[in-house]
Parts: C-alpha cells; structure tokens; sequence
C-alpha cells in the first residue's frame, strides 16, 4: 500500500475510491445509500473507538482514510480510464464498488494488470473472479447466480413443471447472465 499527503497538510493517508452510480435510475437505489454507507464508515474508522475491535483504532492501519466517489457511468471505456487514473494519477490505495456488470468486467482485468486492491461490491453477474484467477481483485457479495438456482429448485421442490418460461431482465451483463443461470 502506498500512502498519499493529505491535503490538509504532511499527514498521511490511505486514498479510497467508492465507484458508484452518481445519477440516473440506480442513484436512489444503489449508489446513494451506497456512497452514504462507505462515507459512514470513513467517519467511524477515522474517528476511532466507534466500531467493534479490530476496528476500533483511529483510521485503517494507522492510517487516515479520505473517501472520494467515482461515477460508474459512461461505459467500459471510461470506467476503465477512470481506474487508470485514479491508480495512476490521483495515487488511490484501493477502489471498491462498481454496480454495473460490464464496468466490473471490463475493469477488473485492468487492476489485476496494475497490481492494484480492488474490492466489488454489487456486480450481479457471475463472471468476475468465478471465471478468473485474480490475485488483487475481490468480490465481498453474492452474484446473481444463485437467485437463479434458487428458483429453480424451488420450482424442483414443488413438482412445479414449466414448459415454457420467460425472463424479464436488462439487455446487458447483467440480465444476460441471469437468464443463462436460470435456463
């Protein structure tokens, strides 16, 4: 981990980007109560004393944590110069986030490449570290496979035959993946 100067003075600090959607229609849903969870958090580590050993000392590892938010917006391309820069330019220690299945995708190779902590949160589809063997990049949720299998034994359990069935999902990653997970 390579630590940054405040820029409230020679302090150091560990750089955090939370990659979130900023606007549109998953803002209310996913990245608003997103982006105010992990600037809670922020405020609990660094205050100190406020959370549960181990984390009750002041910052992360000694540390002072500065938050910003990343827009997870405007496609694979921009997300993952996005990721460039904030390694590369703005010297982040670590991102976590992304919503958007294709933006996972398209990044997670790219921090695996620079050597840099990347966490995802939300990523729905199943084709993240399920598919790769990567070394810096780590999901702490679910995926979507399982709601699927879910139904599915369900349906199983019931005795419940379907001979035809059909799915209502979003034409990207995302919903494509979960219908290929339920079929």
């Amino acid at each position: 981990i390579t630590t940054s100067v405040s820029a409230q003075g020679n302090e150091k600090v560990f750089k955090l980007g939370i990659v979130t959607f900023t606007s549109g229609p998953g803002a209310e849903s996913f990245g608003t109560p997103g982006w105010n969870a992990a600037n809670r958090l922020v405020q609990a580590l660094n205050a100190g004393g406020q959370l549960p050993p181990p984390y009750d000392k002041i910052g992360f590892g000694g540390l002072q944590v500065e938050v910003s938010v990343i827009a997870d917006s405007g496609g694979t391309t921009k997300q993952v110069q996005e990721l460039r820069n904030a390694f590369e330019r703005d010297k982040f220690d670590a991102i976590i986030g992304y919503i958007s299945s294709s933006n996972c995708l398209a990044a997670a190779p790219v921090a695996e490449e620079m050597k840099k902590l990347r966490i995802l949160f939300d990523c729905g589809t199943p084709r993240i570290v399920e598919d790769r063997n990567y070394q810096y990049v780590f999901r702490n949720s679910s995926h979507a496979t399982m709601d699927n299998v879910a139904i599915v034994r369900y349906l199983q359990k019931r005795k419940i035959k379907l001979e035809t069935a059909a799915g209502i999902n979003p034409d990207y990653a995302y919903g494509r993946d979960n219908w290929k997970d339920f079929i």
